[in-house]
């Protein structure tokens, strides 16, 4: 019988304490199996889940009573419902929205046609990927919060990077970085030289013009208006999030029902 639970989505309960942890525990570890077979849960059985984590069953009975759960079968029930919730918020947010009337409300440093070329790319880049990456400074990245969890309800697993937990790159990743100034993108080429992200293709978000000829045929930079202002910054990110999110749906998702 499970617990009293948290009526928020379980899957967003989850990306808060995986993206805020410090640890690299089996707490961590179960919460990336998830996200990694996010639509396969439904159908995955609780010996089947052990065996390919490889996990301890007293861990995920721990990871689960931390949710407020004390039975598989509730868990992956909630999953599902929850699963199932998103999907509708998301068509009926997003279902009659046209992305040319979002851009045209965007206060954005390219033309609209140039904005909406670099989105629709992202988005053909995110449906061909494997594994989405987001990193670079702690406040913006809370903004990808609600962009994570509709594209791992996709099924695309889309984590934060956590120096901890050490990364290789290929061809088959997408990595996000979000640094305003440029300071947590710096530290990051820094501490990240043997990640190989030169494999990866990237999208740099920055309101620092230098790092616009950083920009080749494997890395997209767009520079967002405002001169080091994180408020204006901040609003362009969630703008920008929200058009990915808008053009992913009805570019891909749609076309898949």
């Amino acid at each position: 019988m499970a617990m009293k639970v948290n009526q928020n989505l379980l899957l967003s309960r989850i990306l808060t304490y995986m993206n805020g942890t410090l640890f690299n525990d089996f707490y961590y570890k179960i919460g990336a199996f998830i996200i990694d077979h996010y639509l396969e849960i439904e159908n995955m059985s609780e010996e089947t889940f052990l065996q390919e984590g490889p996990f301890q069953k007293t861990d995920l009975e721990a990871f689960m009573g931390a949710f407020g759960y004390d039975n598989y079968e509730e868990f992956k029930l909630r999953l599902y419902s929850d699963y199932q919730t998103r999907l509708n918020q998301i068509r009926v947010r997003l279902f009659d929205v046209k992305p040319q009337e979002f851009l045209k409300k965007m206060d954005m440093t390219i033309e609209e046609k140039e904005l909406q070329d670099l989105v629709s790319e992202i988005c053909k880049k995110f449906f061909a990927s494997k594994r989405i990456i987001v990193m670079g400074a702690l406040y913006p990245l809370s903004l990808s919060v609600e962009l994570q969890t509709d594209m791992i309800t996709f099924g695309k697993p889309f984590i934060q990077y956590h120096s901890y937990n050490p990364m290789t790159f290929t061809k088959d990743d997408v990595v996000i970085v979000i640094s305003g100034t440029g300071r947590a993108f710096n530290s990051m080429k820094k501490s990240m030289a043997d990640a190989h992200i030169e494999n990866a293709y990237s999208v740099l978000l920055t309101q620092n013009k230098k790092y616009r000829d950083l920009a080749d045929a494997h890395t997209k930079v767009l520079v967002l208006p405002g001169k080091f202002d994180s408020v204006e910054f901040n609003y362009q990110l969630m703008a920008i999030f929200d058009l990915v999110r808008l053009q992913y749906f009805q570019q891909y998702y749609l076309t898949e029902d």
